[in-house]
């Protein structure tokens, strides 16, 4: 799939550096009420480079297809379609199209940005998430904790790739980045504000991947409420979150029921038994031809959907095993599963150590994590998709066990250097206001 250029080499490097600036812009304006923040920049830095080198590794291989799939060629295909026609003509509202189809269709619209230089934008959009995941961190565990989130995510290997393709997942990381931010305003203060940006999370989230956004609604939520109940002292505000959610939760309950009954209950089923076609134990299916086929499971109801849930949590978390290799795209995602296994460990290890206190740490980060589990366990049509879909868990799975970390250094070391100055709210509003003379 090609797109026309004026000049594809200046194009991709007009992309690089207007990145560049925006993350760099985004970094120093959080960094002014966030002492020792700015220490990310370099891990962020890095983490850029090593995306862009994986671009020119994967291009210059050849290897591409085999690896990305053919979803890039249908969004491009949709996109190039949408960038013919003029603006405002099926852009909004998006009909077939879904927000990251819109926001390729403008970038080749502008008529200098080719396929590498959509994927360089691909990488900004991700990291840019990893921005305001990495300030809710520091928000919640300190500098330390922030600056060991940061080199993790940077190397991370399953996000190096899919942050680049050309696809839905950096938009739901831009999602995840900006619920947990906004998530922290609340969490701390029950700043209002944070509701806003929360909202524009969901709603990234929602036209991108509508059910991934569904649920991470309902995470935001419980997140709400929890924060309501731990701050009840502060009646006023508390009491009338409280009640809203509760008069919310009643008028989407009939949505709801809806969305997850019925025909939408019977695509899945098909969806998964298409997937799950002569899957033998272990998900080593071969009638489909596909060695990552996961085990059927019955979700035609959603007491099924309910009870069939831990067995697609494990497929979704564990899955595939590192000796279910095929062929050398399935080798290199091996990495990343044994990357995501370290990580659910260390994550246990500190959650284990801050027992009772886990959530009271680190809620804005688990709640989004954990509804987008149970999304994306429900949905997981084979092993890998699944390695997509937990390549978000992963992220804000990193943040969070940083988080639990700091804190379990601070049980064991009660005299160890305080992790440093925590913004809130009212500081992290002046950090978003503009700049003044």
């Amino acid at each position: 799939m090609t797109i026309p250029a004026s000049d594809p080499a200046a194009g991709v490097l007009i992309t690089i550096l207007f990145v560049g600036v925006v993350l760099i812009y985004m970094v120093l304006r959080l960094s002014r009420v966030r002492p020792g923040f700015g220490i990310i920049g370099k891990a962020l830095m890095v983490a850029f480079a090593i995306r862009l080198l994986g671009v020119v590794a994967i291009n210059a291989t050849g290897i591409g297809s085999s690896l990305r799939g053919g979803d890039e060629i249908t969004f491009l295909t949709f996109a190039q379609g949408l960038a013919a026609q003029p603006l405002g003509h099926g852009d909004l509202p998006h009909g077939i199209y879904q927000l990251q189809t819109v926001l390729f269709a403008l970038q080749i619209k502008l008529g200098f940005i080719n396929v590498t230089g959509i994927r360089v934008t691909q990488a900004g959009i991700a990291l840019l998430g990893y921005v305001f995941m990495l300030a809710a961190t520091y928000d919640l565990g300190g500098p330390r904790a922030a600056r060991l989130a940061a080199w993790l995510i940077a190397f991370e290997p399953s996000n190096v790739f899919f942050n680049t393709e050309i696809h839905k997942e950096p938009l739901m990381e831009l999602a995840a980045g900006v619920v947990a931010f906004g998530g922290v305003w609340i969490w701390k203060r029950l700043d209002l504000r944070g509701i806003v940006i929360v909202a524009i999370g969901c709603l990234i989230g929602i036209e991108t991947r509508s059910y991934a956004g569904w649920f991470l609604a309902g995470g935001c939520v419980m997140l709400i409420l929890h924060a309501s109940l731990r701050n009840i002292q502060r009646k006023g505000t508390a009491v009338t979150l409280v009640y809203a959610i509760v008069i919310a939760g009643m008028l989407a309950a009939p949505t709801v029921l809806a969305a997850t009954g019925g025909k939408n209950l019977k695509r899945l089923q098909a969806s998964q038994a298409a997937n799950a076609a002569g899957a033998g134990q272990g998900g080593t299916g071969a009638a489909n031809g596909s060695n990552l086929a996961l085990e059927s499971v019955n979700v035609s109801s959603r007491g099924a959907v309910i009870t069939s849930l831990p067995i697609k949590i494990e497929e979704l978390l564990l899955q595939p095993y590192p000796w279910q290799l095929h062929d050398t795209s399935q080798m290199f995602g091996s990495i990343g599963t044994l990357f995501a296994y370290a990580i659910l460990i260390l994550l246990v290890r500190y959650g284990w150590i801050n027992r009772g206190e886990v959530f009271g740490r680190a809620g804005p980060l688990l709640y989004p994590a954990l509804f987008s589990m149970v999304a994306y366990a429900v949905t997981v049509g084979n092993a890998g998709t699944g390695f997509r879909y937990r390549s978000h868990l992963v992220t804000l799975g990193i943040c969070a066990m940083a988080i639990l970390r700091e804190a379990a250094r601070g049980r064991q070391h009660p005299s160890a250097e305080p992790p440093g100055a925590i913004a809130t709210p009212d500081r992290m509003a002046a950090a978003l206001e503009p700049v003044t003379a």
